[in-house]
Parts: structure tokens; C-alpha cells; sequence
């Protein structure tokens, strides 16, 4: 796409320019986004003479043999200029127009005002204002522009405006939507202003009334794909799926075509029925072949349902056309792992770059290499992560070390741990990590020390001194100590459900039951986990509270059936 020169005449520089835009809302989440084209400069369909000065003529002559040779910026740069000097409005045209065809943004928002100030009435000088204050994030000043241009006879962008609300404050969103309901009284039929509102509803969580004004859009405009996408994502918030997705087929017998429908479509069967997402979603696949986030769609959801063959095509066809790939090979890693193909697993998770799906990848590889006791494979990697992410170091020799703990290689996960310390040696991370290690190992010194080191740099870390309480818990001769370290870390989080436990267990050891019995039902209450149930149960059943203690340990047992600590509980107390 070219730059067409203007027309020179010989005693002055006369031009105009056609120019397009079109803006298509994708409105139905409350993340919308906005696709626009802009075409390039035309040559001029209607002289206008301008007086200019012979510097400002040498300068937009300049610019345009810049435009014919394709040197864009140079032209930009020229027309921004004379625009800023001569302020005027054909002028600030050109400079828009060439402004958004190379996406420079702020100039093209500058340029774009002042053409909609020198020339008030225009309707392309309003439109574009609107749009670029509307990227600008502006809304309040893009809504203003854009009731002018309404005004003016033109298409406003209320519908796009307040897709693209969902970024602002409470507050500011109020506001913006004070100004839509302000302007319906007069304009109560227009689709995009009842639209409009409803979706500026929708953000601030207001269903029904969000409902209220979709359906008074759909009463008058009953085939308004925007506003029946809406219904849907209301009807989705409301907890009415049937509802949405009967409404979504019957419109789409009428409109096969619309990607955006069918998209909505197929997101909210995703929460009630794959196979037809699934169905739904190769339908896209097929209409726009390109549609990489439909393909990429349509293979997750094969995935989760087993649909290996139908996953593994969509995945591969996103490698082929190198959209996705970090999360194709992420996702083809995992078939793979699931059919237990080690090393075509091995070799995707070794292609995801960092993003989104690096972290899980490198878990997964990880997990592979530990299972297999191919401890060798796993260091070598993780050196070669390491040293490709440095920043990231702290966490990459804990997903290390966890990797070998989680199946019971404990020495290897210290030894990872002691390297890191070499090279971290205050890291409270890695100090904790090892110091619960410690305790696994029943290494109760050891973790100690490495509590207390933490606590050295770090006086105040809750975390540290609630480990190092509860850990002294097992001393009679130091409750004293536990106590002081429990309630500091209480008072620094007095709503932490893991201290509270503590609090409880300690008053348990002291004998204070009736306290102990207090904090722990507190602590259950939030965190109903296995060790806190465990300890509730143990201080009712030594209380005589027996009955209500098996309900306890037996809900425990029900939500985590592998973990032994209330099992080892019931057996210590001989309440099996």
C-alpha cells in the first residue's frame, strides 16, 4: 500500500484526501477489544485552493515526493508541522491520516483534535477525534466527541466506548455512564446508546439492570447481533445458561456467518457442554482458517476431552503457521505426557519460550526427569534455564528442589537447596524451603538454625517466626518462647488461619483446652485442611468431645484421602 502524491498546481499547493476507518466491537466480554482499518491516503477527489506561505508549500511538497517514495515518516513529520505553524484543518487531515497509517498514536490523537477544532462540523474530523481519544483511553472526551458527531448526523462510537471501559475506575465508569443515560431521553431508539449502557452495566455488575436496557435493544432491534451477544453474557452472569445458549442458536439459523456470534457462542458452551464448543469452535476454524484463537480454542478443548487426534491437528496446524507455538508445544507436550510418550513430551516442553505456559512446562519436564531418576537431565536443564533467566534463579532452584521432594528424593532436593545457598545465601525463600525439609527429615536443629537465620535479616516475616513457634511447640521448656514468637506473627496477621492453628496447638500443649478448642474451631473455619482438622479433632476427642472429633477427622479424610496427618492422629490416640 502506496502514499498517492497531490495534485501541484503551479501558483498553489491544492489537495484533499478520502479517508476510511471502520471499527468492529467484539462486546461480548467484559474484556472487549476493537479491530479497526485505516486505508491509505487517496489522491484528491475535490481541489481546495490555500494561500500558503512559500516555506509551507516547499515543506508539504516535500512531504508528499516523501510519501510517494515511501519514506513515511519524513512525510509525517513535514505535515505534523505545518499543521502545528498553519493550523490548518486539511492540513491536520493529512497529518492524521498519514499519522494512523503508521500507527504513531500520540501524533495522530494531536493532529486529529486539531482538525476536529478547525473544521467542528466535519464528520470524518469527529469521527477520527472520537476514535483516537478512545484509544487514548480519553473515554469521557471520546463519548463527547462522539455525541457531536451523532449530532452532526454522523455514526457515533458509543458502543465501542464503553466496550473499552472496562479498564476504568469505578467511579469513572459511573461517570461515563451518567453521561450515555443523560443522552438517551432524546436518542431512547438508538441501538448503540441502550447497547452502550448495558454494557457499561455489565462492568459495574449490575445484571438485571444491564438486562433491562439489552432487552428494551432487542425489542426494537431483534436481530441486533450486538445486543443479543450481551443478552448472552448476561444471561451467562445470571447463572441462565440454557437461556443464552437457546437464544445464541436461534440467532445464528439467521446469521451462520458471524464469527462474533458464533464465538460467544461457543465460549459460554465451554461451561455446559464441550462436544458441541468443541463443534462449534471447529466451525470458526473453518470460516477463518486464520483465526489462530479459534484453532488454539478448538485444541484445548479436544484435549479435555480426550480428543487427542482432533487436539494434536489443531496444535500442530498452529505450529505450521507459527502462531501459538510456545503454547502449541506446551499443549502437545502434555498430550504426549498423557499417552505416556516421554520423549515427545521431553522435546515440546523444550521449546515453550517464556510466557504464560514456561513455568508449567518447566514443572511438567521436571516431573518427567525425577520420575524417570534421570537426576542428571534435570540439573543440566535447569543450569541451561538458569543461565538464560538469572533474574528468575530464586525460584527456578525452588521448582527444582520441590520437583525431587514431591516424590521423596530428599537428599537430592538438599542438595539443590545447599547449592542455591551458595549462590543466595539470604534468600528466605530457599532458607524456608530447606528448613521445612528439615523438618520432614526430622532434622529439628537444622531447620532452626535456618529459621533463625531468616529472622535475623528478616525480623518481622510472619511465615519464619509462626515455623519456628510451632516448631518449639514440641519443647515444654520453650512455650515461653513459642508464645512470643506466635503472637508476633499474629499480630503482624491477625486473620491468618495457619498461625491461628498454631495459637491453638500451643495452648493445647500448655493444657489450656478451652483456648485451644477456640482458636483451632477459628482456624477450621477458614482452613479446613487436613492438619488443622487433625488438631481440632485431637484436642475434642482428649476432651471427650469424641464424636465431633471422627466427623471432623472423617470430613478430612474425605477432602484429602492421601494425606497422613490426621490418619497418624487417630492412630496415636487409638481412635481408629
Amino acid at each position: 500500500m502506496k502514499l498517492r502524491p497531490l495534485t501541484l498546481l503551479t501558483s498553489l499547493l491544492s489537495y484533499a484526501f478520502a479517508y476510511s476507518y471502520s471499527v468492529e466491537v467484539y462486546a461480548q466480554t467484559a474484556s472487549q477489544t476493537l479491530t479497526q482499518t485505516t486505508t491509505a491516503p487517496t489522491s484528491p477527489t475535490k481541489p481546495v485552493e490555500r494561500k500558503f506561505s512559500v516555506d509551507t508549500l516547499y515543506s508539504l511538497l516535500t512531504a508528499e515526493i516523501a510519501g510517494s517514495r515511501q519514506q513515511y515518516d519524513l512525510a509525517l513529520a513535514n505535515y505534523t508541522q505545518q499543521a502545528r505553524i498553519t493550523r490548518d484543518p486539511q492540513v491536520a487531515a493529512r497529518a492524521t491520516m498519514i499519522a494512523r497509517y503508521l500507527g504513531a498514536a500520540q501524533t495522530g490523537l494531536e493532529m486529529s483534535l486539531l482538525w476536529a477544532e478547525r473544521a467542528p462540523k466535519d464528520k470524518e474530523a469527529l469521527a477520527n477525534a472520537s476514535l483516537a481519544l478512545m484509544q487514548a483511553n480519553r473515554l469521557q472526551e471520546a463519548f463527547e466527541m462522539s455525541r457531536r458527531l451523532y449530532l452532526a448526523g454522523g455514526e457515533p462510537l458509543f458502543q465501542n466506548i464503553a466496550a473499552n471501559a472496562e479498564g476504568l475506575t469505578r467511579p469513572a465508569r459511573e461517570r461515563l455512564l451518567q453521561s450515555f443515560k443523560n443522552l438517551l431521553p432524546r436518542y431512547d431508539r438508538d441501538e448503540q446508546l441502550l447497547v452502550g449502557i448495558g454494557v457499561l452495566l455489565q462492568q459495574q455488575r449490575s445484571f438485571d439492570e444491564a438486562m433491562t436496557y439489552t432487552q428494551k435493544a432487542l425489542v426494537q432491534f431483534p436481530r441486533s447481533i450486538p445486543a443479543a451477544i450481551l443478552e448472552a453474557n448476561l444471561l451467562h452472569e445470571l447463572k441462565r445458561d440454557r437461556e443464552a445458549i437457546a437464544k445464541m442458536a436461534e440467532l445464528l439459523t439467521f446469521y451462520p456467518d458471524n464469527i462474533s456470534l458464533r464465538n460467544q457462542y461457543a465460549r459460554i458452551l465451554t461451561h455446559y457442554d464441550l462436544a458441541l464448543a468443541q463443534q462449534q469452535f471447529a466451525i470458526i476454524a473453518k470460516q477463518q482458517p486464520k483465526n489462530a484463537d479459534a484453532v488454539l480454542s478448538l485444541g484445548i478443548i479436544a484435549m479435555e476431552r480426550k480428543d487427542y487426534k482432533a487436539a494434536a491437528k489443531a496444535f500442530e496446524k498452529l505450529l505450521d503457521e507459527e502462531e501459538h507455538s510456545s503454547t502449541a508445544h506446551y499443549y502437545l507436550g502434555r498430550l504426549a505426557e498423557a499417552q505416556q510418550n516421554w520423549q515427545e513430551a521431553i522435546f515440546n516442553y523444550l521449546q515453550v519460550e517464556r510466557g504464560n505456559d514456561f513455568l508449567s512446562a518447566t514443572i511438567s519436564l521436571l516431573d518427567i526427569f525425577v520420575r524417570q531418576g534421570d537426576f542428571i537431565s534435570a540439573q543440566q536443564h535447569m543450569n541451561r534455564v538458569r543461565i538464560r533467566f538469572p533474574d528468575q534463579a530464586e525460584s527456578l532452584y525452588l521448582l527444582h528442589s520441590q520437583a525431587l521432594i514431591k516424590h521423596n528424593y530428599l537428599t537430592e532436593g538438599e542438595k539443590v537447596l545447599n547449592d542455591a545457598l551458595v549462590t543466595l545465601p539470604n534468600s528466605s525463600k530457599l532458607l524456608y524451603a530447606r528448613a521445612i525439609l528439615y523438618i520432614q527429615r526430622n532434622q529439628r536443629a537444622d531447620a532452626e538454625r535456618d529459621l533463625r537465620h531468616i529472622l535475623q535479616f528478616e525480623p518481622d516475616n510472619a511465615v519464619a517466626l509462626n515455623s519456628l513457634g510451632y516448631l518449639l511447640t514440641d519443647d515444654n521448656l520453650r512455650h515461653r518462647e513459642a508464645e512470643d514468637l506466635l503472637t508476633k506473627a499474629h499480630d503482624l496477621k491477625p486473620d491468618d488461619p495457619v498461625i491461628i492453628d498454631s495459637l491453638g496447638w500451643l495452648h493445647y500443649r500448655q493444657g489450656n483446652y478451652t483456648e485451644a478448642i477456640r482458636e483451632l474451631r477459628q482456624a477450621y473455619a477458614s482452613y479446613q485442611e487436613p492438619a488443622v482438622a487433625a488438631h481440632l479433632g485431637e484436642v475434642l476427642w482428649v476432651t471427650g468431645a469424641q464424636d465431633e472429633a471422627r466427623s471432623i477427622w472423617q470430613q478430612g479424610i474425605r477432602q484429602a484421602p492421601e494425606d497422613t496427618n490426621i490418619p497418624s492422629t487417630m492412630k496415636r490416640l487409638k481412635a481408629e
